[in-house]
């Protein structure tokens, strides 16, 4: 297959590559397609001249010793310790799915940028972008980022973009939940089957640590405590204040 046929798609799989969530044989295909094709070199090359900055726009945070000590984990510097496992949060018994946890650190290290990158991208050139104060990167059943979801509050609304592959039916869309913690699961909007989509909601709840995107039939779930389908994505919230 082509990619300059399907810009869509060689757009995305570009911001991908640039973040560096895109792995293994897609990655190196990618790389060919790259020796081969200018345009997907070009695509590949704005992405990352459109990164490279964003970064320096967050005012620098120093992390927790736990977050910091998974890190080292994950990168190999560190040996994982012997002790048991923390005890699980109510939303991990809640779902019972914890694999959608597993890449939740290395989420969380590319969320700002993410985050910034898509208010840039969505902006009209005459506007200054949207104050995206909350984010979540929300992660699939192999622990990869499936979902961005960022709160602009000039607008109103939840920004939410598609970063998976999913493939519904005409009888079948996503919908977004917020996860309190406590109580039943909020509905915050139908995103249908849309790579992009806007969710008006008056005003994003700071309680909420965690949300999560079902698969329902179209008009939302018909159970008032909840999802009907099975939940596909989840992620925990991130509240930054630009």
């Amino acid at each position: 297959m082509r990619l300059v046929r399907h810009p869509d798609l060689l757009d995305r799989l570009a911001a991908q590559y640039a973040l560096g969530v895109l792995r293994g044989g897609a990655r190196r295909r990618l790389e060919q397609m790259a020796r081969e094709e200018p345009s997907v070199r070009a695509a590949i090359s704005h992405w990352q001249a459109r990164l490279a900055g964003v970064a320096e726009l967050q005012a620098g945070t120093e992390p927790v010793d736990k977050l910091w000590c998974g890190i080292e984990q994950r990168l190999g510097w560190k040996a994982a310790p012997e002790a048991s496992l923390p005890p699980q949060a109510w939303w991990q018994r809640l779902w019972a799915a914890p694999v959608f946890w597993r890449g939740a650190t290395a989420a969380m290290a590319v969320v700002t940028v993410l985050a910034v990158g898509v208010g840039l991208r969505l902006a009209p050139p005459e506007e200054t972008a949207p104050q995206l104060s909350t984010v979540a990167v929300l992660n699939d059943d192999r622990a990869q980022p499936a979902l961005l979801v960022s709160w602009d509050a000039r607008a109103r609304s939840l920004i939410v973009r598609r970063l998976d592959h999913l493939a519904l039916t005409d009888r079948q869309v996503l919908q977004l939940w917020a996860l309190p913690a406590g109580g039943k699961p909020q509905s915050l909007g139908v995103i249908g089957r849309a790579p992009e989509a806007r969710l008006a909601l008056a005003q994003f709840p700071d309680a909420i640590p965690v949300l999560a995107v079902s698969i329902e039939p179209p008009g939302g779930s018909p159970n008032a405590d909840g999802p009907s389908g099975p939940v596909v994505f989840k992620g925990p919230v991130i509240h930054n204040r630009l």
